[in-house]
């Protein structure tokens, strides 16, 4: 079963890695190994969900979103 995350903009997930980030650098001032593994552990799984959703997003039947080349685009090997 894939999670329908075709629909979660990138956003959260970046905000959830800073704050893992944050979280660490301040466990780390801090002397607190509890406090940067769970900063890191936030990053981790922030990484994995990012993933997660670019391989559900790019499971579907769409198309190739590049524009179609026509006659002026040059031949493999010649250059442009």
């Amino acid at each position: 079963m894939i999670l329908a995350a075709t629909t979660i903009p990138a956003a959260p997930v970046v905000i959830f890695m800073a704050v893992g980030v944050l979280i660490a650098m301040f466990g780390h001032a801090a002397k607190s190994r509890a406090t940067v593994a769970t900063g890191l552990l936030m990053l981790f799984m922030a990484t994995a969900a990012m993933f997660a959703g670019a391989y559900a997003a790019y499971q579907g039947d769409e198309p190739d979103p590049r524009p179609a080349c026509g006659k002026e685009c040059p031949k493999q090997g010649e250059p442009r």
